[in-house]
């Protein structure tokens, strides 16, 4: 998930998702699961920021969430950068606090109507049914829309497209980035796989212990042996194979 605001990159915003509930390829099912562990969590944080207004009871949830947002920026001190004197500096010198919750002024599903349906879906569940959401489809850049039949093309030379494509493409990047990243680390923790003694159920405690072949290379013989159903004697063992491998 990537965010842009004000046209450009909000790389402190992004965040990766390694889906938990799906088997196999299944982009539909994938996108239901990104979108209400998203959401989920921004109501999450938005009720125990509130508390006294934790159901939103009297208003839809969107108005509710919209409402803290505006309370939670009217309450949030600025704080001066490079002076003791912050009314006499400019906007553009002034700092902001930690940030609120942030409700996005549009979200952007990469695909067509199956995508979108399953993102709505979610936000109908959630209760943000009114957040403003559209699919945009790779092979002919078409723009869906929850319950409209056809799709929107705009001109190849606009604007608006060329901002819808560049935040596609820097999700794309992000993604195909993270999975480099996990695609290394499968193949470091395969060498596990090689070590006489080592079973999957003995890999994968060494693993959550130490993180990380590479910390599990650095580790003495007698922190591996202090690793659950791991000896001493294995521990002599692990820790001559990967000094040599």
């Amino acid at each position: 998930m990537v965010c842009f605001r004000g046209g450009l990159p909000d790389k402190d915003c992004y965040r990766r998702y390694r889906v938990r509930t799906v088997e196999g390829q299944d982009d539909f099912a994938s996108m239901a699961e990104v979108v209400r562990r998203r959401y989920s969590r921004v109501l999450l944080e938005a009720r125990e920021r509130d508390l006294d207004a934790a159901e939103f009871s009297q208003e839809e949830t969107v108005d509710g969430l919209r409402r803290l947002e505006q309370t939670l920026n009217a309450q949030r001190p600025l704080r001066a950068v490079g002076s003791s004197e912050p009314e006499a500096m400019s906007n553009a010198q002034l700092t902001e606090g930690p940030a609120p919750v942030r409700l996005p002024d549009l979200i952007i599903v990469d695909g067509g109507k199956g995508q979108l349906s399953s993102a709505c879906r979610e936000l109908q569940r959630l209760g943000l049914h009114e957040l403003p959401i559209i699919g945009l489809a790779k092979e002919h850049e078409e723009i869906y829309r929850p319950g409209r039949a056809m799709p929107l093309q705009l001109p190849a030379d606009s604007g608006a497209l060329r901002l819808l494509q560049r935040i596609r493409d820097e999700a794309h990047r992000f993604a195909n980035t993270y999975h480099q990243l996990l695609m290394k680390k499968r193949v470091g923790e395969s060498i596990l796989d090689d070590c006489p003694g080592v079973s999957q159920n003995r890999k994968n405690l060494l693993l959550r212990k130490f993180g990380s072949v590479n910390r599990l290379r650095k580790a003495s013989v007698k922190e591996i042996a202090a690793t659950e159903g791991i000896g001493a004697k294995l521990a002599e063992d692990i820790h001559r194979f990967l000094q040599r491998h």
